[in-house]
């Protein structure tokens, strides 16, 4: 569990009050500053769990919905992920951008991740930049956000330079996670973390311009992103080849 799946049980807890309690120890440095509110309500700890407490496991309850519209979304960012996070604050420079957040780390590393998440980032960068311009005219620059960004400066700068100035910044998740979040014409990839920037910042700019890939992961649904908002730009309609450099 890393920490976008953790913010989706934090939303299943949160829409049953006081009947479900989450059980997690790994991320709790990284929740202190994304979540706090989160962290302090609803995870507690496997000593305190009771020997009779019901175990479940709800993405296995997933219905897969064609889109991610749960009913309680904006109370659950608002009650308890913006509270006290450093998400809430706005980074500098990001008038006018357009960000681009790629993710790379195990889903690359790992031969078994590659082969279930892998896809040819750099073309879908490139498709999803063109039809944002196409849409919304030309940025005032890219802020490129990655857990890899010397891949990026490599592989993705020389692409968008021609079109605007192009910045990638080394920052932590804390620092990557409000990027995504406040931004206000954004390219996400097909990772969990990355679509809570998208959900949270759509709680707070509703309307705002979000484009993701239709793919997710070879082993589910057909290869087809099931967390996916309606009113995301989506980008490609089958499993993509794995390209990449």
């Amino acid at each position: 569990m890393n920490l976008g799946n953790l913010l989706f049980l934090g939303q299943w807890s949160y829409e049953e009050p006081g009947g479900r309690v989450l059980l997690h120890e790994r991320h709790v440095t990284a929740l202190r500053r994304l979540a706090p509110r989160l962290l302090d309500e609803k995870f507690i700890a496997r000593k305190d769990v009771p020997f009779t407490a019901r175990r479940a496991m709800p993405w296995r309850e997933d219905t897969r919905p064609e889109f991610y519209e749960p009913a309680q979304l904006d109370g659950f960012v608002g009650d308890l992920v913006l509270p006290g996070s450093e998400v809430a604050s706005v980074p500098d420079g990001l008038a006018g951008a357009l960000v681009v957040n790629v993710r790379r780390g195990d889903y690359y590393s790992v031969p078994e991740h590659r082969a279930e998440f892998g896809m040819n980032q750099i073309g879908y960068v490139r498709e999803a930049v063109e039809r944002s311009l196409a849409d919304n005219g030309v940025p005032a620059r890219f802020v490129v956000v990655s857990d890899d960004s010397e891949w990026c400066r490599r592989h993705l700068a020389p692409m968008l330079a021609p079109i605007a100035a192009v910045e990638v910044r080394d920052g932590d998740v804390a620092h990557d996670l409000a990027t995504v979040v406040h931004a206000q014409r954004l390219v996400l990839p097909n990772s969990t973390f990355s679509y809570w920037g998208g959900y949270i910042g759509d709680v707070l700019y509703p309307g705002r311009e979000v484009t993701a890939p239709w793919f997710w992961a070879r082993s589910s649904n057909g290869g087809r992103a099931h967390l996916l908002r309606r009113h995301w730009r989506v980008v490609g309609d089958g499993v993509p080849e794995i390209i990449d450099d």
